[in-house]
């Protein structure tokens, strides 16, 4: 009850993908991207004492969209990630989280104000060996923006998400272009205010959610702390609540590079239907990124 209750929140609160997943203007093209990003290691609350935990995470993406008709547009897309735990000490985490996810949507333009955007976003994912003992998931979005005017975007939705505890979950939220060269999203998974600075620089004050869930192909403790039902084939949730600066630099016209840094507020792993959740202290992060668009 409790996962669902905070990702109702958060569903509640922001716009999932509102200004990400929308089509941009241009009816066709393809974008790029890798990320690498790193949480300091923090000592686990509900581990064996000394017990400590970082992140260090590995992506790569690609987003394509074609146009199917007039105001019709297919958008396609296939992430990769792959989470490195560096571990201290008893933790019973994994050494590593993996995951596939495509992205199989349309999005509608109407009219000059409304648009409709329903996405489907097959995932299968798995902890330690490899991608053959992951299992799979799968959640749809179905959105509807309406541009009040050229500075402001409204958006409401569904969401339904086969893991989770509530199928069905509604959303909403805005894009806000308050003052010249200034904007303020609520949006999943990232939300914050920008400042265009030049041309080509934009800097953003963010906070963001960070991880996902993972299917264990094995029992991940150790063979003399196993006792009762065994742990094979649950689910680990890997989440992180981030607050930082970013700074993202476009140049050559197709490229963007972005450096991110700030603090880990929250981090937490919960086992899933067994009953246990290791919090960690707070860590330094940094991210790097680079997008190509053509």
């Amino acid at each position: 009850m409790r996962k669902t209750l905070f990702h109702a929140a958060l569903l509640a609160a922001c716009l999932p993908l509102g200004a990400a997943a929308q089509p941009a203007e241009r009816a066709a093209g393809h974008e790029f991207g890798a990320r690498f990003s790193s949480s300091g290691a923090a000592a686990l609350d509900g581990a064996e004492p000394g017990a400590e935990a970082g992140v260090a995470t590995y992506q790569l993406s690609w987003r394509g969209r074609a146009a199917l008709g007039a105001g019709t547009t297919a958008l396609l897309g296939l992430e990769w990630s792959r989470h490195e735990l560096d571990r201290i000490g008893a933790t019973w985490l994994p050494e590593n989280l993996k995951s596939l996810t495509a992205q199989l949507g349309v999005a509608h333009r109407f009219d000059a104000r409304w648009r409709l955007l329903v996405n489907a976003a097959p995932r299968i994912a798995g902890a330690d060996g490899d991608l053959r003992d992951a299992r799979a998931d799968l959640s749809v979005l179905a959105l509807a923006s309406y541009d009040a005017n050229a500075d402001l975007r409204w958006s409401i939705g569904l969401r339904y998400g086969a893991r989770s505890d509530r199928k069905l979950l509604p959303i909403a939220g805005v894009v806000w272009c308050f003052a010249p060269e200034w904007e303020l999203c609520l949006a999943w998974p990232e939300s914050g205010v920008s400042y265009r600075a030049t041309e080509a620089l934009t800097l953003r004050s963010l906070a963001s959610i960070f991880g996902g869930d993972y299917r264990f192909a094995h029992d991940p403790r150790p063979a003399g702390a196993r006792s009762g039902p065994s742990w094979r084939g649950g689910w680990l949730e890997l989440r992180e609540v981030r607050a930082g600066l970013a700074a993202e630099y476009a140049f050559a016209a197709r490229y963007a590079l972005r450096l991110e840094s700030g603090y880990v507020v929250d981090r937490r792993f919960e086992f899933m239907q067994r009953g246990l959740e290791l919090s960690a202290d707070g860590a330094l992060y940094g991210t790097l990124g680079l997008t190509a668009r053509f």
